[in-house]
């Protein structure tokens, strides 16, 4: 059976490009551009495996989706963009136990990567909070 992956970007190249790389790799693919998409996408049963999360989105932060997403015990990985990485930001994602923190712009063959481990892991519920950058 194939992972799901949920993109939350309001950056439709960067989601479009993802989603393309993702697909070809065989992986199942959603897409949300602010946090009340990926919302209605986490909330469902069958959630994803992992997010890939951009920090600032229109109304509600990325970190304000991973904090909601860790107080509901939901059982997925997640990647936490930003083109903003202020050490605040970067202390919050840790504390919140994100799996990765990734740097905008980044590598997609390095993205593919990150999501390639992050997927064989087999706890998503402790994150790895390893910093990464582009």
């Amino acid at each position: 059976m194939s992972k799901t992956i949920l993109i939350v970007d309001d950056e439709r190249l960067l989601t479009r490009t993802l989603t393309n790389a993702l697909r070809d790799a065989g992986y199942s693919v959603l897409a949300a551009e602010s946090a009340e998409q990926a919302e209605k996408h986490l909330a469902g049963a069958d959630g994803p495996d992992l997010v890939i999360l951009d920090n600032r989105l229109p109304r509600k932060s990325g970190l304000d989706v991973l904090r909601e997403i860790r107080a509901a015990d939901r059982p997925c990985r997640v990647i936490l963009m930003t083109a903003y990485g202020g050490s605040e930001v970067r202390k919050e994602a840790q504390r919140l136990k994100v799996d990765r923190y990734v740097l905008k712009p980044f590598d997609l063959e390095t993205m593919m990567l990150t999501v390639s481990e992050l997927l064989a892991q087999d706890d998503p519920l402790h994150g790895t909070a390893r910093i990464g950058g582009r």
